[in-house]
Formats: C-alpha cells, structure tokens, sequence
C-alpha cells in the first residue's frame, strides 16, 4: 500500500492510497506517484500565454525530446540552466 497526503484549501488535507494486489500494479506503483507529485507541482507553476502560437513554431513529437523539456521546466523551477531541447521562446 502506498499513500501520499497534501494540503488543500482551507488546511484540509487529500490522501490518495494505492493498493495493489497483482506485479504489474506493484511495478507501476513509482511511475503513479511521481505522476501524482509532478501533478501537484505543477498546480504551483503559473504560465501565461498571449494569444495563439506563432506560425512556423517547432513542434515537437519526439517523447524524448517532450521528457528533456519537462526536466528542463523543472530544472529551470529551481534555477538551473537547461541542459538541451528547452526552447523557451517558444513556451
């Protein structure tokens, strides 16, 4: 069983608990969680965007390129610089 709580509004608290009862689900079990933090995380990270994107933008299909990015966003949260593929001017 795997349980991870946070504070919600009004200092309640949400508990989400995973019970798994087949090796699959108990090999999933890590991926779901740091799926759950990276949720909560980025529920504190404001973005504003003006408009529509710009004719002729990159769009990028590759997911490791998309993974690169999402460390990259993360790494750019805690004020280090990206390593490749960031492309801000576009975000």
């Amino acid at each position: 069983m795997d349980e991870y709580t946070s504070e919600i509004f009004m200092g309640g608290r949400s508990t989400i608990v995973l019970h798994n009862t087949c090796e699959d689900s108990l090999l999933a079990a890590p991926i779901i969680l740091d799926l759950v933090l990276l949720a909560e995380l980025s529920t504190r990270i404001q973005l504003k965007a003006e408009g529509q994107v710009p004719p002729g933008t990159p769009v990028v299909n590759a997911l490791s390129k998309q993974r690169a990015m999402l460390e990259n966003m993360l790494r750019a949260c805690i004020g280090l610089a990206p390593e490749n593929n960031m492309n801000l001017e576009y975000k």
